[in-house]
């Protein structure tokens, strides 16, 4: 799925859409909060919770694969490494990574940041925003000004994650606390 999702990639606005939807997941990785109440719909029957565990699995999945996919920028080869390097960590480290995140929650902190400038990288490759932030060959541009367009749009999408990730968490623990 991965690698289908690199070809797709190329098509020109997916980059940009990808990249914005990833943006919200990241905002979303350091917004949620377990004391918050969700307002999600409880499923009371086994169809129901079936179909929510299937909806939230493939949305997870598509998440890490346009992470992959953006972080490897094009490269298959980057693709097969990550995956190859990721996957045996997330099903033999899942518990001491939850054991390091929940002793270090710095981490979670520092992985939305990772994913939101994976986010921002995605943004100004689109092959449709060439004119603004010049040809994608890592963050060189060739002029002054589109290199410094690329780093304002790094430091809105980063900051933004994280300031808007640790407000929303801010106001759900103070509501929680309030007893609303």
């Amino acid at each position: 799925m991965t690698l289908g999702v690199v070809w797709l990639l190329k098509i020109p606005g997916l980059m940009l859409m990808g990249g914005l939807g990833l943006v919200w997941m990241a905002y979303q990785l350091l917004a949620d909060d377990a004391t918050e109440a969700s307002g999600d719909p409880v499923a009371h029957t086994f169809w129901g919770a079936m179909k929510t565990i299937i909806v939230a699995d493939v949305l997870m999945g598509i998440d890490n694969v346009l992470g992959v996919a953006g972080a490897a920028h094009g490269s298959y080869n980057l693709v097969i490494i990550g995956l190859l390097l990721s996957m045996p960590i997330v099903v033999f480290g899942s518990a001491l990574v939850l054991k390091l995140v929940e002793r270090f929650p710095l981490i979670v902190q520092l992985g939305g940041a990772v994913l939101a400038l994976t986010d921002a990288k995605m943004i100004v490759s689109e092959p449709l925003l060439k004119g603004v932030f010049g040809a994608f060959h890592g963050d060189v541009a060739t002029e002054p000004l589109q290199a410094a367009a690329r780093w304002v749009v790094y430091g809105l999408v980063i900051g933004g994650v994280l300031i808007g990730g640790w407000w929303k968490k801010r106001g759900a623990q103070a509501s929680f606390q309030l007893g609303g």
